[in-house]
């Protein structure tokens, strides 16, 4: 079975695996695992997924600035809201007649207590008025 007369049989067996692990990381830090056969073969689909997690990181980070402009206006509309809320109640307090009357006795108008009367005109009336000037 085993070829080599200076190596007992059970370590020819057993198989190094501290030590493939070793240069398999030494090969992945210098860049030689690159030059191999598999590696420069499947050299395009290793592209892609390098594309495709580049794609995956900057879709997340978009996403997330999306949800960041979405709570910032959905704040600015709330406050707007209150605003308009607060507004409208100040307009409808002060177009209130009594509000107006308050307002206009400062500068000296006084709220007329006579009712205003409807002035009737017939079309004839109003044919006769303008033939006579």
């Amino acid at each position: 079975m085993n070829k080599r007369k200076d190596i007992p049989a059970e370590t020819a067996a057993r198989p190094a695996t501290g030590r493939t692990f070793s240069r398999g990381l030494v090969n992945v830090l210098n860049g030689t695992f690159l030059t191999k056969e598999k590696v420069l073969a499947n050299m395009p689909f290793l592209l892609f997924t390098a594309g495709l997690m580049l794609f995956y990181i900057g879709y997340g980070y978009w996403t997330e600035r999306t949800v960041r402009d979405l709570d910032r206006t959905s704040s600015e509309l709330k406050e707007m809201r209150s605003e308009y809320i607060t507004v409208r109640s100040l307009l409808e307090r002060t177009e209130r007649q009594s509000q107006v009357a308050d307002d206009i006795s400062g500068i000296g108008l006084r709220e007329s207590r006579v009712p205003p009367m409807r002035i009737t005109v017939d079309k004839d009336q109003l044919e006769a008025l303008h033939s006579a000037q």
